[in-house]
């Protein structure tokens, strides 16, 4: 939208004030404290330069999470008007859905739809340190307020707020004038700080009146509190909401008139900031989401609101050695008001953000030796949807961390959304939130292990041989009448791949003698797609020690077990040694008929030099043609070698959070990325114009394990 910042000095037509439509008494009540007070128009005008710079920077301090303390203060003259402590929670429910994008109506009418990570709890905590369930009470013998904050005055026959730099204040009470609620924007008055909400429109059952009775007042008067403009900016075309992907319009929108256009756009009338009826209503978007949570960045007007123990459970105050870290503090018992913890080895951060059940999590880090050097959990004194940073430091080693949750449904996604991220110098080193019981990581910190066969590392300069075959057979040699090296559009690489068909002693490929004493095993990969292949029709790969005279079947793949006609799949054959100087490799096809055809591509031989020799046993794990985690299958990487970009496809067997991440050779993390999918066939293409030449492993993760995949950039 068109970026003017604007503050309307003058009042603002109101609504018609009949219960048929919507009226928010926001910005009148904005504009009359900028008019009886000049400095709340320079604090406002200073928290929109904040905003923006923050909305200007790629950097954020504040992730994850954002859970909100709420106090409701429930002001009443008649029963009617003393709603129930279940009419107080239904709309605490309604915040939670429509903030985190898990109302039942969110549709996909808007592509920028977003989810706030903004989350609310009723506080358990007053402000003396007392348990309390979030609800005041006060009999009053005022029969209706305004919008002139009596209500929030004790001596006025309201309620004194609850400090707003650790409580969202909310009144519900009768307010005049056909008023549906009103907010305060950021930066007004602690004791007037809050939302106002009339009875007859709060939460969903009760009192609650149609066409306003699902609780989006509630949603609509929190988002002003978070320094939401009504979608209409308040004036016509050229008057801005200060979002960016919000599309201009002139006024407001009652009812639901879904495609109504002004300004020459269609209106986003399901915009929680429009006027429409609460059953119209359903989303925020991607830019309010970041103007929202800006005021929680460093310095922002809402930032305190992080270090509130309203949500906690009345746990004594804290101090340098409770085990928590509090406040300030920069760790646990560490940094801040307390002294500093000194790390000798390499320091890390474990960062929770919790679901709705934090009593079930704990996690714990073991050594090489299976002894827990750190560990942590439950949380039950911890808030539903909060987020927990603890620094960590750890010596010089190898170790592994685990995730539990003591009900066996992880951190995510049946009961909130809930996480997990273990990160060091280099970066992320376990991410997710979506597993049963537990889920482990292994990792590495500060000096490098000694190379083995089997850390999943290419060591050294381990290339043996890399052939696309587009300029002959290279090491490899035609096997006579049913080998072929052809161009055709069953190649991986841009034009040719060796063909092997029928089943006769020349429907193989195989090296000529190599010399790989001096590798204790060698892998083996390549691309392969097979044409009428018939089922329980196979292929081999095979390896000879003895200059061909005879062959040992290393690994075999058949057709409607391993593969399907007329698909690229990727083979990673691991062999272990020994080797000798005249070792050969074979790949032999068994079909039945000339045009049973099987295309080779893309042939990568890599070898590893240590004699950590694998056990003999890894020769049956080899006999698939990809490792699969559980619920990932079929996955292929083409081309491969790549050049600008390499295209990924799998299969998921149910919905998943799927982590991907990019490894070199040396096994440094290059990039992550993390993706919620659903079930079925899922493609990406990952660019590699950035990456230098050479091999890469692309490991994609779920809860249910991880599968690995070597491939080549070139240039």
């Amino acid at each position: 939208m068109f970026r003017k910042y604007i503050f309307l000095s003058g009042l603002l037509l109101s609504g018609v004030g009949t219960f048929a439509q919507r009226n928010c008494g926001s910005m009148d009540y904005l504009n009359l404290q900028m008019q009886t007070d000049p400095k709340r128009a320079a604090k406002l005008e200073s928290i929109e330069r904040a905003t923006q710079e923050i909305l200007e920077s790629p950097y954020r301090v504040v992730n994850g999470i954002i859970t909100i303390p709420v106090v409701v203060h429930v002001v009443y003259n008649t029963a009617a008007e003393n709603i129930s402590d279940a009419q107080v929670l239904s709309q605490i429910d309604v915040l939670n859905a429509d903030f985190r994008r898990q109302n039942a109506d969110a549709d996909n009418v808007w592509p920028q739809a977003a989810d706030s990570e903004i989350a609310f709890c009723m506080a358990t905590v007053d402000p003396s340190g007392a348990a309390t369930n979030g609800i005041t009470r006060t009999n009053t013998s005022v029969t209706a307020f305004s919008t002139n904050d009596q209500v929030k005055f004790s001596n006025s026959g309201g309620k004194d707020a609850w400090p707003a730099d650790k409580y969202l204040n909310v009144w519900v009470c009768d307010i005049s004038g056909g008023i549906l609620g009103y907010a305060q924007f950021p930066g007004g008055a602690a004791t007037t700080d809050g939302v106002v909400i009339d009875y007859q429109y709060y939460g969903t059952i009760g009192t609650a009146t149609a066409p306003f009775d699902r609780g989006r007042t509630g949603t609509h008067e929190v988002g002003h509190w978070l320094n939401l403009r009504h979608i209409w900016g308040d004036g016509p075309c050229n008057v801005d909401d200060l979002v960016a992907d919000t599309p201009s319009s002139d006024a407001a929108n009652y009812g639901c008139p879904i495609g109504h256009i002004s300004c020459n756009t269609v209106d986003m009338v399901q915009n929680y900031m429009d006027y429409t009826d609460d059953a119209c209503m359903n989303i925020y978007t991607t830019g309010q989401k970041s103007r929202m949570r800006a005021l929680f960045e460093p310095g922002g007007a809402r930032e305190s609101l992080l270090t509130s123990n309203g949500c906690g459970n009345g746990a004594p105050a804290p101090t340098c050695n409770d085990g928590i870290q509090n406040g300030n503090e920069n760790g646990i018992d560490c940094g801040g008001a307390c002294p500093a913890c000194p790390c000798n080895g390499t320091s890390l951060s474990l960062t929770l953000v919790f679901d709705n059940y934090p009593e079930e999590t704990s996690w714990v880090i073991k050594d090489a030796n299976n002894a827990t050097v750190a560990s942590g959990g439950t949380y039950g004194n911890r808030a539903d949807g909060s987020t927990l940073i603890i620094p960590l430091c750890l010596a010089d080693g190898c170790y592994t961390f685990t995730m539990n949750d003591a009900y066996g449904d992880g951190m995510c996604c049946n009961y909130g959304n809930g996480s997990y991220n273990l990160s060091g110098p280099n970066g992320t080193i376990a991410s997710g939130g979506q597993y049963g019981a537990s889920v482990s990581h292994n990792f590495c910190v500060g000096a490098e292990p000694a190379p083995t066969c089997n850390d999943g590392v290419q060591n050294g300069d381990e290339t043996i041989n890399s052939n696309t075959f587009e300029s002959g057979f290279g090491i490899w040699t035609d096997g006579g009448t049913d080998c072929a090296r052809v161009s055709s559009a069953y190649s991986f690489s841009p034009s040719y791949s060796i063909r092997l068909r029928d089943d006769t002693n020349t429907s193989l490929m195989s090296t000529t003698n190599q010399n790989w004493t001096n590798y204790d095993e060698i892998t083996v990969s390549f691309v392969f797609k097979t044409i009428s292949f018939e089922t329980n029709e196979d292929f081999f790969v095979q390896l000879s020690t003895n200059g061909g005279q005879t062959y040992t079947t290393k690994a075999s793949y058949a057709a409607g077990v391993s593969f399907v006609n007329g698909t690229f799949y990727q083979v990673d054959l691991v062999i272990p040694g020994p080797f000798t100087s005249t070792t050969r490799l074979r790949v032999r096809a068994d079909a039945s008929a000339d045009d049973d055809n099987i295309y080779i591509d893309s042939m990568v031989i890599t070898g590893c030099l240590n004699n950590a020799r694998l056990q003999e046993s890894s020769l049956e794990e080899a006999s698939a043609v990809i490792e699969e985690a559980e619920a990932i299958s079929n996955i292929n990487l083409f081309p491969n070698p790549a050049n600008e970009s390499i295209r990924v496809s799998y299969i998921l067997a149910e919905n998943s959070q799927v982590d991907l991440r990019l490894f070199d050779m040396r096994g440094r993390l290059i990039d992550q990325r993390s993706m919620v999918q659903a079930e079925g066939t899922q493609e990406l293409v990952y660019e590699t114009t950035s990456l230098e030449p050479g091999t890469y492993m692309l490991s994609l993760n779920n809860s249910k394990g991880m599968v690995t995949r070597r491939f080549v950039v070139v240039r």
